[in-house]
C-alpha cells in the first residue's frame, strides 16, 4: 500500500488552487517559508511557529551502532538532529477533540 506524503509538489498545488496565483509564485512561497524555518535553526537552534509548533535543532553524540542483519557494531558519528513539537492546538486537532 502506497503511503500520501505531504511533499512540496502537493503543497505548491495546493497553494496554486486555493489563491489562484501561477505555479511559479507558489513555489516562491514554499521554498520562502522553508528557507526562513532552516535559517532560523541554523542560526537561533529553534524555530516557534505560533498555532503550529516548534522545530528544534539538537546535538547527538556518537555512539556505537549496531547492524540488526549480521549484528556488526558501527560508530555513528554525532550530528544535528532537528526534532518538532506540535502545539497544543494541533495535539487537539489530530486527536478530534
Amino acid at each position: 500500500m502506497k503511503r500520501d506524503n505531504l511533499n512540496k509538489f502537493n503543497i505548491t498545488n495546493e497553494i496554486t488552487d486555493n489563491l489562484g496565483i501561477p505555479r511559479v509564485y507558489s513555489e516562491q512561497i514554499i521554498n520562502s517559508i522553508l528557507s526562513l524555518i532552516i535559517e532560523g535553526l541554523k542560526r537561533d537552534h529553534i524555530v516557534k511557529i505560533n498555532g503550529f509548533g516548534t522545530f528544534k535543532l539538537r546535538r547527538k553524540k556518537s555512539r556505537i551502532g549496531r547492524n540488526p542483519k549480521n549484528g556488526k557494531e558501527y560508530l555513528i558519528s554525532d550530528r544535528n538532529v532537528v526534532t518538532f513539537y506540535p502545539s497544543n492546538k494541533v495535539k487537539l486537532f489530530i486527536n478530534d477533540k
